[in-house]
């Protein structure tokens, strides 16, 4: 699915969704069919007319970034096959869709970058005209008061005079230094390769998908005198702390351990119960 989505048109990344900020019809054409890509390479069925006239959706979920998109598949999938689905829901999506902080820092890096090649392609035209126009103005400036002495072929000494002149107001080429560049949101880092046998890469942790309403009370939980419980997907278990309202099982990644739980704690079978097994 990973290797699919890499040549997915538009490339690794769209380094901004024009097609959010001023409709552009190339940016939504390229973006809507990196998306339709993608789903349907999907193992699953997916209502594809419907997916593709939520463009916008799917745009503002991963911020434009087809590198984030494909990501976002991919942990919705993998939540599909855990719970046996054979489609892909919006439910799915939105439980798997990227946190808002990572969205909000790839925003904020986005519009560093383009604010700085602005700046810079501003103050790189500014040098060039000052490049161009200053020694000219000046050579002309300098013929113009050695002819204006008299009519008449100049002299031999005025001659090698307004040649020394001419090459004394050619301007050295200004020092610029160029400014380092922010690397593109997606782009991978310059590295060394390694050679030969290496281990395979760990595996990108999937999060759980159960974070559900637990109907276990507060008085409850403080009568028992425990506030730990089981995931019933993963079983996974968090000690949890009562707040105001209902509580909620907290997001959390999925366990990857067959290791059993012990010790007292909640656990669901046909309701919240405590259990020691």
């Amino acid at each position: 699915m990973r290797k699919l989505a890499e040549k997915a048109k538009g490339g690794e990344i769209l380094q901004r969704h024009n097609c959010l900020k001023n409709g552009s019809v190339m940016s939504k054409f390229t973006f809507v069919a990196a998306l339709k890509y993608l789903l349907e390479r999907v193992p699953l069925e997916v209502d594809l007319n419907t997916s593709l006239s939520r463009w916008r959706w799917w745009a503002t979920g991963c911020v434009g970034c087809i590198g984030i998109l494909k990501d976002w598949l991919v942990d919705a999938v993998a939540a599909t096959l855990i719970q046996n689905g054979t489609s892909l829901t919006e439910a799915v999506l939105t439980a798997t869709i990227p946190h808002p902080a990572r969205r909000l820092s790839l925003e904020m890096e986005a519009r560093a970058g383009e604010h700085s090649i602005a700046r810079h392609d501003s103050e790189s035209a500014k040098q060039f005209q000052a490049l161009v126009k200053k020694p000219t103005k000046r050579v002309k400036e300098e013929a113009k008061q050695a002819t204006g002495n008299g009519p008449g072929v100049p002299h031999a000494d005025q001659v090698d005079q307004m040649k020394e002149s001419s090459a004394a107001t050619v301007l050295p080429m200004p020092q610029v230094t160029p400014k380092p560049t922010k690397p593109r949101v997606g782009q991978r880092a310059p590295e060394r390769d390694p050679v030969g046998i290496t281990p395979s890469p760990a595996q990108k942790s999937v999060g759980c998908f159960f974070t559900e309403v637990i109907p276990v009370t507060r008085a409850q939980a403080e009568e028992e005198g425990v506030s730990r419980f089981e995931c019933p997907i993963c079983l996974a278990t968090r000690t949890l702390t009562f707040a105001e309202g209902s509580m909620r099982f907290p997001w959390h990644p999925k366990r990857t351990t067959v290791t059993p739980n012990h010790g007292l704690r909640w656990v669901k079978r046909e309701i919240w119960q405590l259990s020691e097994k």
